[in-house]
């Protein structure tokens, strides 16, 4: 049956049925469809190849139709229909010039059919419903809205993908099930592959994994001289129990005389696939899965960072790199353009982070530098080294804190294996040349590269400026200051390069950059300029390099010419061009430019609309490549399969906007746990503390609408006080949101009054508007699912097109106690108080 959301466009359907195999197909439907949104388009052609399929199925309306049933030959194949089924199916036959999953779907839906009578008069029973009819039973209206309420949010477990090396095909057959000693039950298969099975096994039979049974298929020996009289041995892999029936599944045992039965079980599976369907579930979760991951992690704030082990030191090689991490590179840059994360990063920093429970393997990392000589100095302190030097904590917070270049990182460790680097396709080992080419492994080369990774750090930037004010707040005693020589990082001539590689993505950026250099004058003081050369160019924006430092900051508005630029056109006036500065260089070298267009269209932005247009196969795109190809993807799997973090996702439906999707990683994290509290399943957690009546629902909305895809994440911080030992959601969680706090005395006394009794968490929120989804990541796994379930496909793809947002959470519940300078033995006391409360969900297996 057609979607809803195409029943608009049914007009179309029909017009372009006739044309489904002729060659005027494509050239209807794109005069056809030019007015309609991509996505539309791309899911009506899909409708339309679904319903031109060839299609086998039996027509039988016995028992079906109000209507006296007869028998109706066609292709060799004997239906049964009636008189109103006949003429629809001669008429589809003129129609569709063949017999085809079309014509099936509308001889099934005739209107005397009963399935589609009792559902017309359900409608209609809705209806009257809703207008308000007494006459209605109104006990017997479905009520779909709370069952969904209820259900929980969904949870994709990310990294969860798994692959099959052959197909499996759902399929209904008896046989029988023959233990050790000799004792048989009836069973049934719930689906069948040429090495393993499904079975439902009867409630009062239980089978425990690894143990070892024979299998007699007596459905298909009905059918097919088998001649296997001693049964097939398999071995139970685990099992599953589900309304009182065990569900099993089986992996076959190698047999020396099986009689062909595995040559049989191919050609059986392969001539059978369109009658009884092919197991797509995992194929089908692991496009959900890998569609939210490539939605989230173009979107991380965090900086991974990947260490080698190296004569038994971490050595910081990789940083995977987004548009909202980017900068934090930079940062950790000295006057040399040399990362220092070598030194930031260092092994006893790492070793105590890992040293902590799973769930806690992080901590606050404070920075800030200091110029001196034309050199930069850092300096860097963690939560637990300040917390060693207590003397030293006031001075390094409120001397630092007046820095511009103060800096607070959430810091979290993980462990990575290279061999998590190769990730397979989630279908069958066929002989499709271009599957067995995705499922290559990393070359040589990349392997080579990463075979020493034994880390990654994910640095995430927390500070704000209500946050800074209040370090700078914190009295200290000046001459202490030069004992904070300890927490700095002495310069380093041989400091080892990291390279940058970024996250790979479609349509990533608003529009494509290209590396081009040309001569910029920029305007300095009215009429003088100073020399300047752009690195790269879009028809939006520039990045250029001055020959000498300049004073800009972001925000700036400055004027340029492209003189060079002028003499190759003189259609656009290129002089006193006005740009917006983005970001500076450390160096103050080089700044990113955005145009600023009013009324009148911008002339660079026309000019260089124009000059890629004319020679885009000229110009080099401004990618970041990494160093060896496929490098970028092999580090995306590596850390998918690390994080533990909280990504949450935004779907819009029509004007409605919902957060009902959460990401997990290897494990859960603090607030998955929290959340799980008091949910009425273990495994969902209730957002209720965090979504506050759909309140922080609305609040994520009206942002979103207003974002676009390329625009800085927005950030709130969130806190969440709980009292334990409630029984109800309400008496248990107060949760306040700092656009609800107005005021940093209003968010003091909160915490203060939390930290009396109760527990206080608190996280800081990135909210980040998504594009369109990255469909060429899982292009060949969709296309697998499109064969044998088009409606499927269509659900998956409207799902992951509906999302609009994507969000991340850290916790910073250490960071705020420290921020508000909560005494030290307020804070030892909540830490002990939240970590044992964390390690009971724990041991209760919950969330």
């Amino acid at each position: 049956m057609t979607t809803p959301d195409l029943l608009p466009y049914l007009g179309i359907i029909e017009r372009l049925k006739p044309l489904l195999n002729s060659n005027e197909f494509s050239e209807v439907f794109t005069i056809l469809t030019q007015e309609i949104p991509k996505p539309k388009q791309f899911l009506l052609k899909m409708e339309l190849k679904r319903l031109g399929q060839p299609c086998n199925y039996y027509i039988d309306l016995r028992g079906r139709v109000d209507g006296e049933v007869r028998p109706f030959e066609h292709g060799g194949k004997t239906h049964y229909m009636d008189d109103t089924a006949v003429k629809a199916f001669e008429r589809g036959l003129k129609r569709y010039g063949q017999y085809t999953l079309g014509l099936y779907e509308e001889v099934m839906n005739t209107d005397n059919n009963y399935r589609v009578r009792h559902k017309q008069e359900t409608e209609q029973r809705l209806q009257a419903v809703i207008a308000g009819d007494p006459l209605v039973n109104k006990d017997a209206t479905p009520d779909a809205e709370p069952e969904a309420d209820k259900a929980g949010p969904r949870i994709v477990q990310f990294a969860s993908y798994c692959s099959r090396g052959e197909e499996r095909m759902n399929f209904t057959i008896d046989i029988s099930v023959e233990l050790d000693n000799g004792e048989t039950f009836q069973a049934s298969t719930v689906d069948l592959s040429v090495s393993g099975s499904k079975l439902k096994v009867p409630g009062s039979r239980r089978l425990q994994s690894g143990q070892k049974i024979a299998l007699h298929f007596t459905g298909l020996e009905q059918e097919f001289a088998l001649g296997l009289s001693q049964g097939i041995p398999y071995q139970v892999i685990d099992s599953e129990v589900v309304d009182r029936s065990q569900y099993v599944r089986v992996k076959r045992l190698p047999l020396a005389d099986e009689r062909g039965f595995t040559d049989f079980l191919k050609q059986f599976i392969h001539g059978n696939k369109r009658r009884y369907k092919v197991n797509l579930d995992n194929t089908l979760d692991a496009v959900i899965v890998k569609g939210y991951e490539q939605f989230y992690l173009p979107r991380i704030a965090s900086l991974p960072v990947f260490l080698a082990v190296r004569d038994g030191l971490p050595v910081p090689v990789c940083a995977l790199t987004t548009e909202n991490n980017r900068q934090h590179v930079q940062y950790f840059q000295d006057e040399r353009q040399q990362s220092v994360l070598m030194q930031i990063l260092s092994g006893k920093r790492l070793k105590a982070c890992l040293q902590k429970a799973p769930a806690e393997r992080a901590t606050i990392l404070y920075c800030f530098t200091h110029a001196a000589k034309g050199k930069l100095y850092f300096y860097s302190a963690t939560a637990d080294e300040l917390a060693q030097q207590p003397q030293l904590q006031s001075v390094f917070f409120g001397f630092g804190a007046q820095k511009p270049s103060w800096r607070v990182f959430h810091l979290v460790v993980h462990r990575t294996h290279p061999q998590d680097s190769h990730i397979l396709l989630s279908l069958p080992d066929t002989a499709d040349q271009e599957i067995q080419k995705l499922n290559q492994p990393p070359s040589p080369i990349v392997q080579q590269f990463i075979q020493e990774f034994r880390y990654v750090a994910a640095l995430t930037e927390i500070n704000h400026n209500e946050s800074n004010l209040l370090y700078q707040q914190i009295n200290f005693d000046e001459s202490l200051l030069g004992q904070l020589k300890i927490f700095g990082h002495p310069k380093v001539d041989d400091l080892p390069p990291l390279e940058a590689v970024a996250v790979q993505y479609v349509n990533l950026r608003a529009e494509g950059r290209f590396l081009y250099k040309t001569r910029v004058l920029l305007k300095i003081n009215n009429q003088q300029y100073i020399e300047a050369h752009t690195r790269d160019f879009s028809s939006r924006g520039l990045q250029i390099e001055s020959h000498e430092q300049v004073a800009y900051q972001k925000g700036d508005k400055v004027q340029l010419a492209l003189p060079d630029m002028q003499k190759i056109s003189s259609k656009y006036g290129l002089q006193e061009l006005e740009y917006e500065v983005m970001a500076v260089s450390k160096n103050q070298l080089i700044m990113n430019l955005r145009i600023l267009e009013q009324n009148v269209p911008h002339q660079g932005r026309l000019f260089f609309e124009q000059l890629i247009k004319n020679n885009r196969a000229k110009l080099t795109m401004a990618e970041e490549t990494p160093k060896f190809a496929g490098l970028g993807q092999a580090l995306r799997n590596m850390y998918v399969k690390a994080l533990n973090s909280f990504p949450f996702f935004m779907h819009r439906h029509g004007i409605r906007y919902d957060l009902n999707v959460l990401g997990q990683g290897a494990e859960p994290n603090n607030l998955h746990r929290l959340l799980g509290v008091l949910a009425e399943d273990k495994t969902k957690p209730n957002l209720q503390p965090l979504l506050k009546n759909s309140a922080t629902n609305l609040h994520f909305a009206n942002q979103l609408k207003g974002m676009k895809r390329q625009d800085p994440p927005r950030t709130y911080e969130v806190f969440i006080r709980y009292r334990q030992n409630q029984l109800k959601m309400e008496q248990s969680f107060v949760t306040e949101f700092d656009f609800d706090l107005k005021t940093t005395q209003a968010k003091h006394f909160f915490i203060q009054d939390a930290l009396a009794n109760d527990l206080l968490f608190a996280f800081r929120i990135h909210l980040s508007r998504t594009g369109r989804p990255d469909t060429e990541h899982i292009n060949k796994e969709l296309s697998y699912i499109s064969v044998y379930a088009i409606h499927k496909a269509k659900v998956l793809e409207e799902e992951l097109w509906s999302v609009v947002g994507v969000g991340d959470v850290i916790d910073i519940s250490d960071e705020i106690l420290l921020r508000f300078s909560i005494p030290t033995e307020q804070i030892q006391l909540q830490q002990q108080k939240r970590r044992s409360f964390i390690q009971q969900l724990e041991q209760s297996g919950g969330v």
